[in-house]
């Protein structure tokens, strides 16, 4: 469709004071059932676009989706672990567009995040890859369980018992020293590795007290202290075989050396003795309680026998009775059979 010299030539006088292409469209045909999106409305819109006029419509054009590259998203990540929101990576990023909260750009860049961090949430992604967020949902919590177990725990096939371990272990990863403990941890391989081994630890154990719970969060920090340690020592082994021709810098690694394997077998040390202790604990507790359990099991069985030998002492008491019935009916008969029979009621009985 092809606009007429008149409607051109009104578009130009009035384009600045009518900036809304409905309200142009409508004015333009004389027409106020006419919008944008017919066909006048769209004639109206080349025409402005081709001939560099703004205006301003409802309409929003699909935008195409935002792909980074390689450089781009190091970048992302670089900035999320310097504590920098989404929102402020995706200014950074385009700094030619008003980028604001929930925007495609601050969309794109957070989806790059979740990537390292699926926990993370938008309202709260400022340090996003520094701030460990404890799971939620039930689902994230057995999926924990199973990569940290190795096991192939189905959400939709759980009986009570592995939901309530699985709702136990929430409240565990949510405990405050756990969270401190967590987001120490720069390294994200350490705090990985911390994480999988707590779950490992607890995830069956929904009867742990608070002190048992503090114990095992000082196995897991052994443990890291462990791979921190064998890590320096394969440094140092390296560089003792690289400076074999030194004698001065040997002697020196030879003692830094021995000092970290006195480190590495303390380490080892406190983790067993912490283990003993949380085995000897928690086996002495759950030792007392089947005790008590067996106790309540055994007033059951005695009420059970007591009440069975009721049961016996009735139905006796019951036969007899018949028996007695039975025994007056037949005296209650003519003599003559009596004789016949030849029994009193005593003989019955």
């Amino acid at each position: 469709m092809k606009l007429t010299e008149e409607q051109i030539e009104f578009l130009q006088k009035n384009s600045k004071k009518h900036q809304d292409l409905n309200v142009l469209t409508k004015k333009c045909f004389n027409n106020d059932e006419l919008d944008g999106r017919s066909k006048e409305g769209r004639a109206v819109r080349k025409y402005l676009i081709e001939n560099g006029i703004k205006f301003n419509t409802k309409f929003k054009e699909k935008q195409d989706p935002i792909i980074f590259s390689k450089e781009q998203k190091d970048f992302i990540i670089q900035q999320a672990e310097q504590g920098l929101s989404s929102l402020e990576i995706a200014k950074l990023l385009f700094p030619d567009k008003r980028v604001g909260p929930l925007s495609l750009e601050q969309r794109a860049v957070l989806e790059v995040i979740r990537e390292v961090n699926p926990e993370i949430i938008p309202s709260k992604d400022g340090g996003a890859l520094n701030t460990y967020l404890p799971p939620k949902s039930l689902s994230r919590i057995i999926k924990k369980i199973n990569d940290s177990c190795g096991l192939h725990l189905n959400e939709s096939k759980l009986n009570r018992q592995y939901i309530i371990y699985a709702e136990k272990l929430g409240i565990h990863l949510s405990n405050s020293r756990f969270l401190k403990i967590m987001n120490n941890y720069l390294d994200l391989s350490d705090r990985e590795l911390f994480e999988q081994e707590f779950v490992r630890l607890t995830w069956d154990k929904p009867d742990l007290t608070a002190d048992e719970i503090n114990l095992y969060l000082n196995v897991c920090k052994e443990i890291i202290n462990l791979e921190v340690v064998s890590k320096h020592l394969n440094k140092l082994n390296d560089m003792f075989d690289v400076a074999d021709d030194q004698a001065e810098m040997s002697v020196r690694l030879a003692e830094i050396i021995k000092a970290k394997s006195s480190e590495y077998h303390q380490c080892e040390g406190r983790i067993e003795n912490l283990t003993k202790k949380l085995q000897g604990d928690r086996g002495e507790r759950m030792k007392n309680k089947s005790k008590e359990n067996a106790s309540i099991l055994s007033i059951v069985q005695l009420f059970q026998d007591k009440e069975e030998r009721d049961n016996m002492v009735k139905i006796a008491d019951m036969q007899r009775a018949t028996v007695k019935k039975e025994a007056e009916r037949l005296e209650g008969m003519a003599e003559w059979k009596a004789r016949i029979l030849g029994i009193s009621q005593d003989d019955a009985i």
